[in-house]
């Protein structure tokens, strides 16, 4: 029986990697063989606030559901705010007790573009470790296209009913995806995503993230300092760095069979 891997990009990293039309379409990599696995990749939340805008400790809870079938826990927080930029924490669930933190510091390139400049992962109790450098284009919750809007809709999520506007775009595998912003949902403002799944060609399914709650109480989760990042001590703990420069900076990833 075919097995499909989804790896679950526990920052956003967790995945919305919405990319401009123009971005060359890549190919996923077919199975092998029947008995094989391969990556699905999901697409990396968009962001469409400002995050100086945004009060400190807002955070938006979602749930995720992967092709079908995988149900994911994702919180986004606000959760420091500083001359060194202002940082998010991702705190992904894939079950009770199983969690990981991802935490991202975003502030000014030397071009004026916000970008990410530190990033630090706990996974478990475990002691926090940071994560290698990440490029502009391969940060999480990269800026929405304010050309990809389609149009303002009622968008109805188990956290409430909002006005968010529409947007559409493709993601680098030619997959459609639609996503609905609100300004007052903080800290990215994604209300509800829609994907459809290219990458392998036998499952119709795809992925969905939809807003199930909101809060201004967050406060840093990761309090220890970051011991330099060790792929070895990952690899040992069975925590295979996963790192790929489609989907962007990720703590090691969750697999789901």
């Amino acid at each position: 029986m075919l097995r499909v891997r989804v790896l679950v990009v526990v920052s956003s990293l967790l995945a919305a990697a919405v990319v401009g039309c123009s971005t060359p379409v890549q190919q996923a990599p077919p199975p092998v063989h029947s008995e094989e696995t391969f990556a699905v990749w999901p697409p990396r939340m968009p962001s469409g606030i400002d995050l100086d805008m945004v009060p400190l400790g807002r955070w938006a809870q979602y749930e995720e559901t992967y092709l079908g079938s995988a149900t994911i826990k994702e919180r986004v927080a606000l959760v420091g705010k500083g001359a060194d930029g202002n940082t998010i924490e991702t705190t992904t669930e894939m079950k009770a007790g199983d969690k990981t933190v991802f935490a991202s510091v975003f502030a000014p390139g030397p071009d004026g573009a916000v970008q990410v400049t530190s990033n630090v992962f706990q996974v478990s109790d475990a002691d926090p470790m940071e994560s290698p450098p990440v490029k502009p284009t391969q940060q999480p919750y990269p800026r929405v296209d304010p050309k990809k809007v389609v149009g303002v809709d009622t968008v109805r999520v188990r956290a409430g009913t909002f006005r968010a506007k529409h947007y559409r775009d493709r993601t680098e595998y030619g997959e459609l995806v639609d996503f609905w912003i609100d300004e007052s949902v903080g800290p990215i403002g994604l209300v509800r995503l829609e994907s459809e799944q290219r990458q392998h060609p036998t499952i119709r399914a795809g992925f969905v993230y939809e807003l199930v709650a909101v809060g201004n109480d967050a406060i840093p989760q990761i309090t220890k300092a970051a011991r330099p990042f060790d792929a070895d001590l990952l690899k040992k703990r069975g925590l295979p760095w996963t790192r790929q420069t489609r989907v962007g900076p990720q703590p090691p990833a969750k697999v789901v069979d």
